[in-house]
């Protein structure tokens, strides 16, 4: 028996893939000009698609203001883009054009932070986690000026740090794991252009160092920023000479997710967990917290499962390997923002490496009986992801925008939703 329904949706999904390869072979992008293309979803947002680059120089992105006019800046790899037109790029380190299906590149994610504190915006830069040393650039204060390179640490471990204030210092911390321990790097504040430091929390334990499942949030909402992994949960004790308390809790018996995100889902008043369940397999889902007798513990929701699971969840693909959390929009709730990872470990491994590289949003829904539901909305099916994906306002006009680096190139959608 055919079943019609997931017919259709895979005829429609051929079709607009075969679309998007012969839109690509047909147009060639110059060095300073990005190519625009308008995606139209059913029963959502609608996005204007730019192509930054065709070029695989990165699988991280994310913005600032680099030039110091106010506006938003995309940086992705070697470049950065200057805003609002995102037009006329700049190197800031030697660019380097990677092979697609060869092994990652020399920048799996970037950050963005004033690290000298002289007002302007500088960038960190993460290699390969067994290949590179992690470095920041210093904003040279001018368009065209040498961004001087600092050494920040010889490995950063774990497949999806995070740069956020944890210590409630105003500063931020680079989360990940070093030694057999989970912590973050830092700088001294007063030399950071000096080597940055780790700083261990909790137990020692054996930890891959392509760990895959890293988040931050308030999870026993106690006001300060908890570390949660994919094997449980680190309880901030708002002290550096304290180790924080671990909660073992194994949120995805698969290899894990990649960026773990905290978020009330379901309205309660306490903070959820979403993740992928298999990195570089099937599975996206948001884990409900319970509390009894001052234990928390979560239930798995699944928000997409595998090809056999399409119909009931509405959409299905692999390699969720970079999550955001945004109000797409505009109703007020985080709605999550994922794609597919294009050839992770190249052409020929892991799980369905020639299916669509597609970028989705999952729209939050809470229904007055309190019950969560999240319906997928396609963004595009010919960019696909890296490991890391923005989701802000980039071109300041009060709409949600998507960021994504990939194996395809550098990608911007522009939220035109009225």
């Amino acid at each position: 028996m055919i079943d019609l329904e997931y017919l259709t949706d895979y005829i429609s999904r051929i079709r607009v893939n075969e679309l998007m390869k012969r839109v690509n072979q047909f147009l060639v992008l110059s060095a300073f000009t990005a190519l625009t293309v308008f995606t139209s979803l059913t029963q959502g947002a609608e996005f204007q698609k730019k192509i930054l680059t065709d070029k695989y120089f990165a699988d991280g992105i994310t913005s600032g203001d680099f030039n110091h006019d106010g506006q938003r800046d995309i940086v992705a790899g070697p470049y950065w883009y200057a805003g609002p037109s995102f037009e006329k790029k700049h190197s800031f380190y030697e660019p380097v054009s990677w092979p697609p299906a060869d092994s990652p590149s020399n920048c799996m994610l970037e950050f963005v932070y004033d690290f000298n504190t002289d007002g302007w915006d500088d960038i960190l830069v993460l290699g390969c986690v067994h290949l590179h040393e992690a470095y920041w650039y210093e904003n040279p204060r001018m368009e065209n000026g040498d961004w001087k390179k600092h050494f920040v640490f010889e490995r950063v471990q774990g497949e999806s740090p995070l740069l956020v204030d944890v210590t409630g210092d105003q500063k931020p911390e680079l989360i990940c794991h070093w030694n057999n321990h989970w912590g973050w790097l830092a700088p001294d504040w007063s030399a950071p252009d000096k080597p940055w430091r780790f700083y261990a929390v909790g137990p020692p334990g054996e930890w891959n160092r392509f760990y895959h499942g890293t988040g931050v949030g308030d999870l026993n909402g106690d006001g300060a920023i908890d570390i949660v992994i994919n094997d449980g949960w680190f309880e901030n004790s708002a002290q550096r000479a304290v180790d924080w308390k671990f909660h073992p809790f194994l949120f995805s018996k698969e290899k894990g997710g990649a960026q773990m995100l905290v978020y009330d889902v379901d309205g309660d008043g306490d903070n959820d967990v979403i993740s992928s369940i298999d990195a570089h397999g099937w599975g996206l889902a948001w884990f409900e917290q319970h509390q009894e007798n001052a234990k928390i513990t979560f239930t798995m929701h699944k928000i997409m499962g595998d090809r056999s699971e399409l119909k009931q969840y509405g959409a299905a693909f692999t390699q969720p390997h970079a999550l955001a959390l945004a109000d797409i929009d505009g109703d007020g709730l985080q709605d999550v923002v994922t794609g597919k990872r294009r050839w992770a470990h190249g052409p020929n491994r892991d799980i369905e490496p020639a299916e669509a590289p597609v970028v989705y949003w999952f729209q939050l829904q809470r229904s007055e009986d309190g019950k969560v539901s999240y319906v997928p909305h396609l963004v595009d099916d010919w960019s696909g992801i890296g490991v890391q994906i923005e989701a802000s306002d980039v071109n300041q006009d009060g709409r949600t925008d998507i960021l994504t680096a990939s194996k395809l190139g550098t990608f911007l959608f522009l939220n035109t939703e009225e």
